[in-house]
Formats: C-alpha cells, structure tokens, sequence
C-alpha cells in the first residue's frame, strides 16, 4: 500500500445493504473488492471474496454477508460482517489490500482507516439510517 494515501471521502457516505435481520451488536464490514482503491474486473473481485471467505471460515469467524456503496448504490461491493477484534479486522483489511473497515458497535458506524497514515476513526451515522432496501 501507498504510505501517502488518504482515506476517500466517499468512505464517509458509505450505505450497506444486509439480508441478516438482526446482526450482532458489535461487527466490522471487510471487503476483498478492488484492493488498494483501484477498480479491477469481476473476475478479480471474484477471486478475491473467495479468498476472504475461506480465510474467515479458516479463522472460525462468525460472518454474514454485507454490501456497501454509494447513497445510490450506483457502486457497490459485497463483503462481509465479521464478529472479530479490531485487530484481526484491520489484518484482514491490510492482506486484502483494502483501504478500511467499518465497525459497527452500539449502533454507529465507524470508519476505520487501514493505511499507514493512521488517520482517526470517523463515526460516519446510525446503522439503522446507513442501511438500504
């Protein structure tokens, strides 16, 4: 990863879509899609979510899927929501060469940056009002 790179501001507007009614109280949402914020083939993307998938099942992680994207999700990039520390999220993130988490604990959102710039979590809304159709 870029050690000048800056989170995107479009991280901030950020909505998901979740099929699970009721998620649990504290998760992160990691995608494996279009690593280090350049936009790759679907067939990359592909390859890439089966590898984050089979690294959860072999961690023992509880997951379930989550997308997120655009307020319009004109963009969007299917992951997962991950019942993990911080720790093993922000691993996950940096070998999949992503630029950031999402956390969401009591509720809230939480930016959380993975670069090595380190800026500061950003709490970017309510789950309940982040969550499209």
């Amino acid at each position: 990863m870029d050690t000048g790179r800056t989170l995107r501001p479009e991280y901030r507007d950020a909505y998901f879509r979740c099929p699970v009614p009721e998620p649990p109280a504290h998760f992160f949402i990691i995608t494996a899609h279009n690593p280090d914020g350049k936009e790759v083939d679907d067939a990359s993307n592909a390859i890439a979510d089966s590898s984050l998938r089979r690294e959860i099942a072999a961690l023992g992680l509880e997951s379930f899927p989550v997308t997120g994207g655009s307020p319009d999700f004109s963009h969007a990039e299917p992951g997962f929501g991950i019942v993990c520390t911080r720790d093993t999220a922000l691993s996950l993130a940096r070998q999949f060469c992503q630029d950031a988490v999402f956390e969401v604990r009591h509720g809230q959102v939480i930016l959380i940056s993975a670069l090595p710039s380190a800026e500061p979590d950003v709490v970017i809304g309510e789950w309940s009002d982040r969550l499209c159709g």
